[in-house]
């Protein structure tokens, strides 16, 4: 049985080897897009193989295209923009209306964000309420997939484990600044 010191030891240093992996992933994948968007405008690449030293091909990284489209994010400035340049048209009306506190939207958006769902649990009863025009949609930002072969994986953990991909780890357990404090 392993010791509670021995388990502290090992949750310890995967925490901080996992917080580095994630810096270091975001960075990556930051440069890789930068990339793949540089060599789509310029050659119209949009897909390139990632292979291991020896040549072995474990996976291929693919762009995908992102979508743009109108989004309102002012009603009230279209609204006036309407009336004053189409004023015989009924395209707006007049009404009161009750906002919410910008902090209190952006508290109630944070909980259906880590529930993933447009819904709340009532602070007193604990009853799950469906809120109003709220919904969860994917956005479409270009970005770019990573897609394994089928024994891509165990390639590079066989090839992690020889050591052949040290210098793209190195960094990822080189010391840093933040280790002193």
């Amino acid at each position: 049985m392993t010791s509670l010191k021995a388990l502290a030891e090992e949750e310890a240093a995967i925490d901080l080897l996992a917080a580095r992996i994630a810096e270091a992933r975001k960075d990556v994948r930051k440069r890789m897009q930068a990339a793949l968007d540089a060599a789509a405008e310029s050659d119209g690449v949009e897909r390139v193989a990632a292979s291991l030293p020896n040549g072995e091909i474990v996976a291929t990284v693919s762009l995908r295209k992102g979508e743009t489209g109108p989004v309102i994010v002012d009603e009230a400035a279209l609204a006036t923009w309407l009336r004053e340049t189409f004023p015989d048209e009924a395209w707006t009306t007049v009404r009161v209306v009750r906002e919410v506190k910008p902090w209190k939207a952006a508290e109630l958006l944070a909980e259906m964000a880590a529930a993933g769902t447009p819904q709340i649990a009532h602070r007193e009863t604990g009853e799950v309420l469906t809120v109003p025009g709220v919904v969860i949609k994917p956005t479409r930002a270009r970005t770019h997939a990573l897609t394994w072969r089928k024994t891509g994986k165990a390639a590079v953990a066989a090839a992690w484990r020889a050591g052949e991909l040290a210098a793209h780890l190195a960094a990822i357990t080189a010391p840093t600044d933040a280790d002193a404090a």
